[in-house]
This record gives C-alpha cells, sequence and structure tokens, in this order.
C-alpha cells in the first residue's frame, strides 16, 4: 500500500478533507459548514468515491465524488442532530443514531431510513438523559457484527448499552457490569460474544454478548475514554486514549493529562503509548481510528484539533497536523 492517502476529518465545525503523506498537506472545507459538526464519516463498501455524512443540524448528507457536492438523504430520518453513523461491510446497511437517542437503519443506500423503534419500549429508556439541557441523550456509537448482521448495538450517552440479536426488531438495555455514560461499543471480529465498551468511567469487556460486562481497566489512568479502535485482521490488538477528567474540567491548568493506550490481548490490560508522544497530553482524546487498508496505522484525534499518527502500531507517533476544531472522527482512503 502506498503511504500517500486522503484522510477526511471530520469536525466540530464541518468536514475537512486532507493528503496524508508524511504531513498532512492541502487541508480543505467540503462545504458541509451550515450542517454542524460531523459526527462520522462512512465510506461505501461497494463504491469508494460515495461517502456518507453525520451532521449536526442536517442528518445524512452523501457525495458520489468523494465530498466535491453533497445533497441530503433524510426520507424517514425525522431527526436531524446525527451523532454516530456505521454501514455493514457486507450488506451495506446503514445505521444513524441520532439525539433523541434512536438508531435508524437504511436497507437501500441511504434513499429511505426506518426508526428501530423496539429501541424505545425499553423500560429502561425512561432514565435516559445528558448532562445539559434539554437533557435529551444520544446514541454516540453503533457496533455491528461483522458475521452476523442481526447484531446490532448502540452506546448511549447516557444509558448504558443497547443490544438487538434478531435485525432490530427487539433490544435489551445492557447494564450488567457497565457504565451508564457509554462511549463506545465494538463487536471483536473473530468472536462476535466478546464486546468491548468504552465509557466516561473506562473499559469494559463481556464475554457473552453483552449480558455480563467486567472492568477492564489495568494498566490505564486516565479514563475518560475516546473511541475503541482495532483492525479487523488484528482482533487481539486494540487502541484507545482517555483524558484524566471529564468535561468541563479540560480548561483546569494542567489541562486533561491525556493518555494513549494499547492493548495486545484484546481488551484484558493496557499499556500506555509513549513513543513520540508527551507524557500527559493537555488536550482531551475525542477519536481513536485506524485504516481498513493498514493494520499498522493508528490515528488520535484531540479537543485542541491536534492529529497524532502512528504507522507502527503506536510504537511511535508524530504530529502530522492541527486543524482549528475539535477532531470527532477519522476517515483515511486510497489517494
Amino acid at each position: 500500500m502506498s503511504d500517500r492517502r486522503v484522510l477526511y476529518i471530520s469536525t466540530g465545525t464541518g468536514l475537512l478533507r486532507g493528503e496524508l503523506n508524511g504531513t498532512l498537506d492541502h487541508i480543505v472545507p467540503l462545504g458541509v459548514e451550515r450542517c454542524g459538526r460531523v459526527s462520522a464519516v462512512v465510506v461505501d463498501h461497494r463504491n469508494p468515491r460515495r461517502l456518507y455524512v453525520g451532521t449536526g443540524r442536517g442528518g445524512v448528507l452523501v457525495s458520489e465524488d468523494r465530498g466535491e457536492r453533497w445533497r441530503p438523504m433524510n426520507n424517514g430520518l425525522y431527526y436531524q442532530e446525527v451523532s454516530s453513523l456505521a454501514q455493514h461491510p457486507a450488506t451495506g446497511e446503514l445505521y444513524a443514531g441520532t439525539r433523541p437517542a434512536c438508531i435508524f437503519r437504511s436497507t437501500d443506500y441511504g434513499q429511505s431510513w426506518t426508526n428501530l423503534e423496539g429501541m424505545l419500549e425499553l423500560p429502561e429508556s425512561i432514565d435516559w438523559t445528558w448532562p445539559h439541557p434539554p437533557h435529551y441523550p444520544h446514541v454516540k456509537d453503533i457496533g455491528l457484527s461483522r458475521t452476523d448482521p442481526k447484531i446490532i448495538l448502540g452506546a448511549i450517552e447516557e444509558g448504558w448499552l443497547v443490544r438487538s440479536t434478531d435485525g432490530g426488531k427487539t433490544w435489551a438495555n445492557l447494564k450488567s457490569g457497565t457504565e451508564y455514560d457509554s462511549h463506545t461499543v465494538k463487536v471483536m471480529a473473530d468472536n462476535p460474544k466478546v464486546l468491548i465498551s468504552t465509557s466516561g468511567k473506562g473499559v469494559y469487556r463481556s464475554d457473552d454478548g453483552g449480558d455480563h460486562f467486567v472492568t477492564a481497566n489495568e494498566g490505564i489512568r486516565s479514563r475518560y475514554m475516546a473511541h475503541l479502535s482495532f483492525h479487523p485482521a488484528e482482533p487481539q490488538m486494540l487502541f484507545t486514549a482517555g483524558a484524566e477528567v471529564p468535561p468541563p474540567n479540560w480548561r483546569r491548568p494542567e489541562g486533561c493529562r491525556s493518555q494513549v493506550y494499547r492493548s495486545d490481548d484484546q481488551g484484558r490490560s493496557w499499556h500506555r503509548l509513549d513513543g513520540g508522544l508527551p507524557e500527559d497530553l493537555r488536550a482531551a482524546p475525542r477519536t481513536v481510528a485506524g485504516d481498513v487498508e493498514e493494520p499498522g496505522w493508528v490515528m488520535v484525534g484531540m479537543q485542541d484539533g491536534a492529529l497524532w499518527l502512528s504507522r507502527d502500531h503506536g510504537d511511535s507517533f508524530r504530529q502530522v497536523a492541527s486543524v482549528p476544531a475539535p477532531i470527532f472522527g477519522l476517515t483515511p482512503v486510497a489517494a
């Protein structure tokens, strides 16, 4: 694979595209600023020129030309604040998590959306909330099983985890051993029974499909966690990052004292990655991402717009860019 990549950067003020080749160059906005924060970019599994973007005010946008032009695709998506977006790699089904906390599915590549309403029938949903007015929770992350498309998971901020094992017909709120302030949830590629979740208090691991979780914080000091990332070809190796304190304490004089971590045993234990990184990063990490075409690549996007890159499984990092907004997602594709 060539070192040269195109990188889509989801930020608090829109979407950027840059050329990643040693450093991140030719960074340009892609014209979706009017739609507010971008939560995620999905590159279509069949057509790398087709992009889907989840936005804070405009629902889902689609581009057929790698971001040059956009159009909304919100038929049936009646909540326009999209907080997470995912596509199943085999079926192509799209899932959009929103605020208020719902999961919508599209089986026709975004032409239409259906709310998986069984999730709202959960009795615990009355307890879901958000610290700030109007206190609506959101689906911060969506986890899908590569081997079983009927398994759908969501991380509710704040409201634990949700799971469907029948394609969204029925749901369970996963509360046994996991955390109320959930941030991400991932299904391991080699075993769909193994789930890893990050939260506002650390990392949690399940070996029974989510019926029970245990804390998995060995080696982690800073536990207000960002995303979890792993490459499907190397499911034993996981990456995440955390701040020492939650917001609004990020503004304290000593900063967040954030650290980046790797697990070599599928989340049972962790160690801090320090090659090229400060001992403590002042800003909070907002996203950790990999590259589906290259297992060794790890990227960390920060609240202050700093972008850190490793090409050797996290053994060494360097800062390749600084953009003028918090980074919420990183999506590399072939140039």
